[in-house]
């Protein structure tokens, strides 16, 4: 799991329409989530249009969409 420094987590990719951090996500109290995006270290991978991200490439091992390989 990917945490933001203000608490958020953080799911990147599917053009970014998961993740709580695109700025259009509300707490429990109906508050919005700030935006994250700009200081986002995953962008990325919200916005590969081409869809060449290849996640199985990806070494962050903390990413909700790594691939898990198993020999």
């Amino acid at each position: 799991m990917i945490i933001d420094v203000t608490g958020i987590k953080l799911t990147p990719g599917n053009g970014g329409r998961d993740c709580l951090g695109n700025g259009r996500h509300f707490d429990e109290n109906g508050r919005p989530y700030e935006c994250c995006c700009d200081e986002c270290n995953y962008m990325l991978c919200c916005i590969d249009a081409a869809g060449d991200m290849d996640c199985g490439e990806c070494g962050d091992t903390d990413c909700p969409r790594k691939i898990k390989f198993t020999s």
